[in-house]
């Protein structure tokens, strides 16, 4: 069957596990062209159950050969699946829902961006191996039984998990299933039912019972070795493993921009009809299908330049394909074939996954991989078909010197007769990243997982694909924009390569580096974000030099210079110019921060509450939008112009002593030292004349009190300024002010309401130069504002604030972040707001496709392997309480314990959680008979405790006399 629209389909991601520990595209395709045998025994630990459902006859002297994967490696905890659960589920399921999940990541797909959309989930199997131990004789079913084996959850718990409202299919066609589960997929998705398409194939060994039936049926190889279209050839080897391909129509990929590993061309599917027996396949409804996949992707037979075949190395299966292929392809010299069973075994439903998987990365990279075990042509296929047994460049056709796209073909076949084949094409490849290493500034790799021990192996991994990026600048917006964001997260600091590949390193084994933002857990809700600019002190010549590289910093300091330079008269300093003077350093820390959080905001951070100390307050209305820019610009002016005039008026000097010690000291100056701000709870900072000061230090030094001058200040926030704030209301009249658009304390008047615009007029900056900065008051009064946990950010040339705030706050918040002109200062910075829960938005311009972003799994868990038993250890009567609540905290977490005073509902279980409790409570033998009834919504856990208790026999009482008989 042919359909009208003959679009292409776009394979834009790709997953897989499969036997010899490949995990990756690249590791299969490492493995095939290295010619890598990946098939060896079924595992000893296996085998001893495995076994244990043979006849005695049929038990072989080893246990079978076979292409295997860890079946028992899963982490339920990300998917949310509870113990009982994944103990009794296939596990194709596990093995589907970690690979699909890899897929996507190589797709450049967050899985939630596909939540509630038309995204259809085909999955081809044909292992029902749980299905023989969930419905086995004797075996206790429990709630979880029959999703555990059925097969249509292969597809639906995917389709669950990820939300999404397309088909949910798993199909069955024996060894055509997953390339069946394809044609599907592509037809939904031209018919535009779909717009995402996740196809599926996948299969299991964990039953022998299957491989016993084929070993009498005589096509499997006695050796251990498939050897397709081989003189030698014997049968094949059974396999398991799972392939996943994400695809989308062309255009749409297209559109998007994605890394396309090659396309489907057309695909066709039929049977094989009535042959001399129902496992006979026949050569003209082969070559029928292949003709009719031919024709659906409107492509001529020569075009097709190797065939992945499904080549299972059965006498009669391998020459009735060759004659099917060299009929369809009507060559007039032997058409290339190859097999993949030879490496890794016969994935049975998941083969036609698998070949297309090989197809596609052999048109990708052009090159034709070599067929393991293949040393001489069977006499009846010479002829019809030709084996590469290494390495080949793909063939150019005719004409050497002309392109052409490359094509592959793919068969599958089913042993019922169910046929299938698909055209694989090449698609047109994407500039590679630009390669730049190392980057002109440093730059922040984020990195998430949902535990600590998958942290660490995401960090594995992404150690492993960094190079390939070609710059850290291209890695860190690709994991920003592709990567996961989960609350266990931490960031490297980077300018090349070798060092973000070292500290991802160090956050896998858990070793100190310096360019590592400490790995930490971010809170359940976003944090309020809290900008604190810093006053006068953190100024230097070369403050933002560097980040002028950056069009966000550069073209606000740019244009806040210009505004500043309008109310001056006369040219700014600028980053890089040496500052001569009070007014030279206000200027400095105003721009530096005006432009500092316009590269916050570039980034996505911008705050929910701002506030500022003494210059820094200008910032922060700014910020805040109290200020226009014009405005800002015009306080600074003219404040720092007025201030300046203070210089030989008296100085500030620092002093570690509570506020009322320090008012102490001050007592003997008469009024002419007085604090001027009162920054942390043991540290003020005074302002007065330079004799009284030099006095003041000299006294406290004889005290043993710590005191410090302040370098390079004026008495500002002191009576000193008195007679300069009539002339600066004056200077500001008329200030056009608003109302703020982001909360802000006022550090002068802490308590009093700021939301209003008037606050924020010519009297306010008049009156702010004298007052102190009540800057503990402030930091109190923030976190005081309710909506959960809060992250402070001080935003200056240089840090001066950090230690005061953590001083003042203590372990009420984290510790502070600083955000300072220093570039990898800031990239810290960045970090460690990540790290706490604050995401960035961008940069991302930089994230390519070819970089992959694979998700952490956390192996540290006990294996889930094994079913569920059919009874747990009885506990006492003077037990059940402790019992009932361990059975409660499989499925809630309860990190303050169980309150037996409250209800199932009140304890927030869901209906089906407490289907799943009651089965668990029936597996001890007195309570077998339990019913759903004794948890009534309102009814205690304590009644149920004594219902529980009751339903213990009553101890029995030995007659007199006679002797007690002990087991």
């Amino acid at each position: 069957m042919t359909t009208t629209n003959r679009e292409p389909v776009a394979i834009v991601g790709m997953g897989c596990r499969l036997p010899g520990g490949i995990i990756s595209p690249a590791g299969l395709w490492e493995a095939l062209l290295e010619g890598r045998d990946c098939v060896t025994r079924i595992p000893e630990h296996r085998w001893k159950q495995m076994v244990k459902h043979l006849h005695p006859d049929q038990v072989p002297g080893q246990p079978f050969p076979a292409g295997v994967v860890d079946v028992d490696a899963f982490d339920r905890e990300f998917f949310g699946i509870g113990p009982d659960e994944a103990a009794e589920m296939d596990p194709q399921q596990k093995l589907l829902l970690e690979t699909i999940y890899e897929a996507l990541a190589d797709a450049s797909l967050r899985p939630s961006s596909l939540a509630e959309s038309a995204t259809g989930v085909y999955v081809g199997a044909a292992s029902t191996d749980q299905a023989s131990v969930n419905f086995g004789a004797g075996h206790r079913a429990g709630t979880h039984t029959g999703s555990g084996a059925g097969m249509a959850i292969l597809a639906n718990r995917v389709s669950f998990l990820l939300d999404l409202s397309g088909p949910s299919l798993t199909f069955d066609t024996a060894c055509s299933s997953s390339l069946t589960a394809l044609h599907y997929a592509v037809r939904d998705l031209r018919a535009g039912a779909v717009e995402t398409a996740v196809v599926a194939g996948t299969n299991i060994l964990t039953s022998p019972v299957i491989t016993a039936s084929f070993v009498e049926a005589g096509v499997l190889a006695w050796d251990g070795r498939c050897r397709p279209f081989d003189a030698q050839a014997a049968g094949y080897v059974r396999s398991e493993g799972t392939v996943v391909l994400v695809l989308t129509r062309a255009e749409r990929a297209r559109e998007q921009g994605r890394r396309v590993w090659a396309q489907v061309a057309g695909t066709a599917i039929g049977h094989g009809g009535a042959s001399r027996h129902l496992l006979r396949p026949r050569a003209e409804r082969q070559t029928a299908v292949i003709r009719q996949a031919l024709a659906d992707a409107a492509v001529h037979p020569d075009r097709v330049g190797w065939a992945q075949a499904h080549g299972t190395g059965t006498r009669a299966g391998d020459r009735i394909e060759a004659i099917a292929l060299a009929e369809a392809l009507g060559r007039g010299t032997p058409v290339p074939v190859g097999s993949v069973k030879a490496a890794l075994g016969h994935l049975e439903g998941g083969a036609g996954a698998l070949g297309v998987m090989v197809a596609a990365l052999a048109v990708h990279h052009g090159q034709i991989p070599p067929t393991l075990h293949h040393r001489t042509l069977r006499h009846r296929v010479k002829g019809l078909v030709r084996v590469p047994t290494t390495v080949e460049d793909w063939p150019t056709g005719e004409d050497p010197g002309q392109e052409r796209t490359r094509v592959a073909g793919v068969s599958s076949f089913g042993f019922g007769g169910a046929n299938a084949h698909a055209v694989i094409t090449q698609a047109p490849a994407v500039e590679p990243p630009l390669e730049q290493d190392p980057m002109p500034l440093p730059e922040t790799v984020l990195l998430s997982a949902h535990s600590s021990a998958a942290l660490a192996s995401a960090a594995e991994r992404l150690a492993e694909r960094a190079p390939q990026g070609r710059s850290v600048g291209t890695v860190a917006d690709t994991c920003l924009a592709h990567g996961p964001h989960h609350r266990h997260r931490a960031a490297v600091v980077a300018a090349d390569l070798g060092t973000l590949v070292q500290g991802l390193r160090s956050i896998q084994d858990g070793a100190p580096n310096a360019d590592v933002v400490d790995p930490g857990r971010a809170a359940d809700l976003r944090p309020q974000t809290v900008f604190v600019y810093t006053g006068h002190g953190g100024h230097h010549p070369d403050a933002g030099a560097e980040l002028l590289r950056v069009p966000a910093f550069a073209h606000v300091l740019h244009e806040a210079r210009e505004k500043l330079a309008e109310h001056t008269g006369y040219p700014v300093w600028e980053p890089g110019q040496g500052i001569t003077s009070f007014t030279d350093a206000q200027h400095c820390t105003f721009l530096a921060q005006v432009a500092l959080t316009a590269l916050l905001a570039d980034r996505g951070i911008v705050p929910d509450l701002v506030l500022g100390h003494s210059v820094g307050e200008i910032a922060a209305a700014h910020t805040a939008g109290a200020l226009p820019l014009d405005s800002a610009a015009r306080v600074l002016a003219h404040r720092s112009r007025l201030l300046g005039g203070l210089t030989e008026a008296g100085g500030l000097l620092a002093v570690r002593a509570g506020v009322e010690e320090t008012g102490e000291f001050l007592a003997a100056y008469d009024g002419r030292v007085s604090i001027a701000s009162y920054s942390a709870p043991r540290v003020q900072v005074v302002a007065g004349p330079h004799g009284d000061l030099l006095h003041l230090h000299a006294a406290l030094d004889s005290e043993g009190v710590w005191s410090r001058p302040v370098a390079d200040v004026i008495p500002a926030h002191s009576p000193a300024v008195d007679p300069l704030v009539s002339a600066l209301e004056q200077a500001l009249f008329g200030l056009r002010v608003q109302a703020p658009r982001v909360p802000i304390i006022s550090t002068a008047y802490p308590h009093e309401g700021t939301a209003e615009a008037e606050m924020w007029g010519t009297a306010y900056w008049a009156a702010q130069a004298r007052q102190p900065v009540r800057f503990t008051d402030a930091l109190h009064r923030a976190v005081d504002i309710p909506g959960g946990p809060m992250v402070f950010v001080e935003i200056g040339p240089r840090t001066l604030l950090v230690e005061h705030i953590a001083h003042t706050l203590g372990d009420t918040v984290h510790r502070p972040v600083a955000a300072t002109a220093d570039p990898t200062t800031f990239a810290h910075a960045i970090g460690e707001l990540y790290t706490r829960g604050v995401t960035p938005t961008g940069p991302a311009h930089r994230a390519h496709p070819d970089l992959v972003i694979a998700p952490g799994w956390d192996r540290t868990r006990a294996s889930t392997a094994g079913t569920v038993p059919g009874q747990v250890p009885a506990p006492t009567p003077d037990g059940v309480a402790e019992h009932l609540t361990a059975e409660v905290c499989r499925l809630l977490h309860l990190p303050d314990g169980l309150d037996m005073t409250a209800s199932w509902t009140e304890l927030g279980l869901e209906s089906h959680q407490l289907l799943q409790l009651t089965s668990r409570l029936r597996r001890v033998p007195a309570w077998r008979h339990v019913n759903i009834r004794l948890f009534l919504p309102s009814r205690p856990l304590s009644r149920v405790v004594e219902d529980l208790q009751a339903l213990f026999p009553a101890p029995s009482t030995l007659s007199a006399g006679r002797p007690s008989v002990l087991p």
